[in-house]
């Protein structure tokens, strides 16, 4: 391996993935924005690869399928509404199914809304009452980088990433797996 390969890697695994629900594109830029921001306030080599997703491409079956399947990797779904009072049906369906097949065990949540007000705390309050209901962490705040428990997730999922993971050792598995070393000769 050369010396320019390793900072290539180390820097891979410090991003994190994130999906970004928005109904419209200029909410959904300053979610992603929002993002950065609190990656640069940890003090630490850290950046996002955010994708975003509009709200009425989960109403077509295909293309549910195709977000799903970009974001069955995700740290964080960030669903940025300004414009949708509520959780509409596609969404709540293709959150489930995202819920079942997602690969990140500890994935969070988090609502990113204009202004707080009686539409969005419905929908807060919808979301909050999903994300439990399917054991994710749920991050309400619209100022992430104010919100103690948003900054102890991002910090979470550098440190996960940080970490190396386990690697089961291959020769042991096959020792336990190999025959005895009972009748090998030719004359037993």
């Amino acid at each position: 391996m050369n010396a320019i390969a390793l900072p290539e890697e180390r820097l891979f695994k410090m991003t994190l993935k994130a999906a970004v629900i928005y109904d419209d594109f200029d909410f959904a830029t300053r979610a992603a924005a929002l993002l950065e921001r609190a990656a640069i306030r940890t003090d630490e080599a850290m950046k996002w690869d955010v994708k975003p997703w509009r709200l009425n491409v989960l109403k077509q079956p295909s293309l549910a399928d195709d977000a799903l399947g970009e974001t069955i990797g995700a740290d964080l779904i960030m669903v940025a509404l300004c414009k949708t009072p509520s959780l509409p049906d596609e969404l709540k369906d293709w959150l489930e199914r995202w819920t079942m097949k997602r690969q990140i065990e500890d994935a969070a949540m988090m609502l990113f809304c204009p202004e707080e007000n009686a539409t969005s705390l419905w929908l807060w309050h919808e979301l909050k009452e999903f994300a439990e209901w399917h054991n994710l962490l749920f991050l309400g705040s619209r100022s992430l980088w104010d919100d103690g428990d948003s900054m102890a997730f991002v910090n979470r999922l550098w440190l996960r990433k940080q970490l190396p993971q386990p690697v089961e050792p291959m020769l042991e598995s096959f020792a336990e797996s190999a025959y005895s070393n009972q009748h090998w000769g030719i004359n037993e």
